[in-house]
């Protein structure tokens, strides 16, 4: 893939659609932060995937919709996070994936997933999550 860049125009408006959105998501509006992380990602260049822009905002949407318990939709934003810019070396997003499989009782691919996770960051990426996620790892997986 060729270097690629936004215009500066194009992601200073893109910046601005996240930090309303984050902004949003810190007071517990997910549906409002959830309307300006789509509109950020409406301004990224097709195809979606070239632009590491698209990793944060498909992470975002997978959070809010996490949040909101709409654990398919968070599932599916997560997985167009994996498809982008450095996205496999991102324990973050494979934590969001584990807990919204982990919720829709997908039990492999929840321990596939967090595993991965585990493997990225180690223990500390677990910490300000519900004990479940790591409780249920560790019953699955020999750790250490």
């Amino acid at each position: 893939m060729a270097e690629k860049e936004l215009t500066d125009e194009q992601y200073d408006a893109i910046i601005e659609c996240i930090e309303k959105g984050d902004a949003e998501d810190l007071n517990d509006n997910f549906k409002t932060a959830i309307t300006f992380y789509e509109k950020g990602l409406s301004l990224v260049p097709n195809p979606k995937y070239d632009w590491e822009i698209s990793t944060h905002l498909y992470v975002a949407l997978g959070d809010a919709y996490l949040n909101l318990r709409e654990f398919e939709m968070a599932n599916n934003f997560y997985n167009q996070a994996l498809k982008c810019p450095d996205a496999l070396s991102n324990a973050y997003i494979y934590l969001g994936l584990g807990q919204s499989y982990y919720e829709l009782e997908n039990m492999e691919q929840a321990k596939n997933t967090l595993i991965s996770a585990y493997m990225l960051a180690g223990k500390e990426i677990f910490e300000d999550e519900d004990d479940k996620y790591f409780s249920f790892l560790k019953q699955n997986v020999k750790l250490e």
